[in-house]
């Protein structure tokens, strides 16, 4: 038998593609429909004001030939003045790069910043896509905690200690993806201080940036005094538009950080498509303010009706600021998140993720999606 490179044997299938597999199986065996609440892709629809703009935009016989490696000038334009408008932050156009979704930067990163056998700081727990590529290029992944007595939010102290000799980056992702923990603009300034100290790159995940609740406002780790020198932030249209099947994203910040991206993404793909980019540029400089507002709305919904029915079940949650995930703690019963899942899925057929797929400090967690349709939940319960 040929022998499969023994690269893969680094890291373990990705924890949604898994997931999917055996809800499906479960489904073909039973005959009833699973009610995912494991994956975070949005189900409220787009503005059909931008679905208009995409239907226009596929008809431009500019779309069906290679885009070219970077942003279109439409693009550039609109999201230099949208991080003015909305960060007051300002941005060359060598600052910035599209993106095929927030994930296509998170997987590329380590390539363009990490050497094999370099130290890449991610957080436990954390989006598993800070993981997987960058064990798949070599690099050694050193986990920071986000402490349950701290209520998830990141050590400075902590981080540091972590810090080598081989460490090239850090990452850190505020409104977090599992915990839904957010962060102030004062607490990204020591993160920035202690990069350029160390002299290490920070990639500053910024998925959910609009997807926030009771008042609170991300901010952009670029709004950090000197933060270009050492920072890139990762943005996405996923979420924040409902994009999710599109893959549309950005990676913006140090010009050099940039360059070393897109030359590697050069020997990946051919670019971001010339309608996506269209689309793209005019949801940034024609924000559909009552549809956001709607849909901010109807995610607060969801997540009480999921808060009220997961802690009637023993779970025990703290209501976050931001994302679109419920991080529940498992009742004692339970030995780990992995066997909780399993039996929700067996008894009620309902799929939620293990915490522990998230990192070692997920063991005893598990995260419930609130972007998920859960039209039919009473049949569930």
């Amino acid at each position: 038998m040929i022998p499969l490179p023994k690269r893969l044997e680094q890291f373990p299938e990705y924890i949604f593609s898994s997931l999917t597999r055996d809800a499906k199986k479960l489904e073909k065996e039973t005959g009833k429909k699973i009610l995912d609440l494991s994956v975070g892709s949005p189900t409220y629809p787009p503005s059909k004001d931008y679905t208009e703009v995409l239907k226009n935009a596929i008809d431009d016989p500019k779309s069906y030939l290679y885009p070219g490696y970077g942003a279109t000038q439409a693009f550039a334009e609109a999201l230099i003045q949208w991080y003015k408008t909305r960060f007051n932050v300002a941005l060359e156009q060598n600052e910035l790069f599209p993106l095929l979704g927030g994930k296509d930067g998170v997987s590329h990163m380590p390539l363009a910043l990490a050497d094999v056998g370099g130290e890449i700081l991610v957080p436990d727990p954390g989006y598993p896509a800070f993981v997987g590529p960058a064990l798949l290029m070599g690099s050694v992944v050193v986990p920071y905690l986000l402490p349950e007595e701290s209520n998830f939010k990141l050590n400075i102290t902590e981080i540091e200690k972590k810090i080598s000799k081989k460490t090239q980056l850090l990452w850190v992702n505020f409104p977090s993806n599992p915990t839904g923990q957010v962060i102030s603009l004062a607490e990204l300034e020591p993160i920035v201080w202690l990069c350029k100290k160390k002299n290490i790159w920070l990639v500053y995940d910024n998925a959910y940036a609009e997807i926030t609740y009771d008042g609170y406002v991300s901010p952009s780790v670029l709004q950090v005094p000197g933060a270009k020198e050492v920072a890139v932030e990762l943005g996405s249209f996923s979420k924040m538009y409902s994009f999710a099947g599109l893959r549309m994203g950005w990676a913006v910040g140090n010009q050099r950080v940039i360059a070393a991206l897109a030359k590697v993404k050069s020997q990946f793909d051919s670019g971001l498509s010339f309608s996506l980019q269209q689309l793209g540029a005019y949801a940034l400089t024609h924000p559909d303010k009552k549809w956001h507002e709607a849909m901010i709305h109807e995610y607060q919904r969801k997540k009480k009706i999921l808060m009220d029915i997961f802690t009637s079940w023993g779970l025990t949650i703290n209501d976050s600021q931001g994302a679109l995930y419920l991080w529940a703690k498992i009742p004692e019963t339970y030995e780990n998140s992995v066997e909780y899942a399993a039996d929700l899925l067996q008894t009620k057929h309902i799929l939620v993720t293990p915490g522990s797929a998230f990192g070692k400090n997920g063991v005893r967690h598990v995260r419930i999606s609130f972007s998920s349709d859960i039209t039919n939940l009473a049949q569930y319960l």
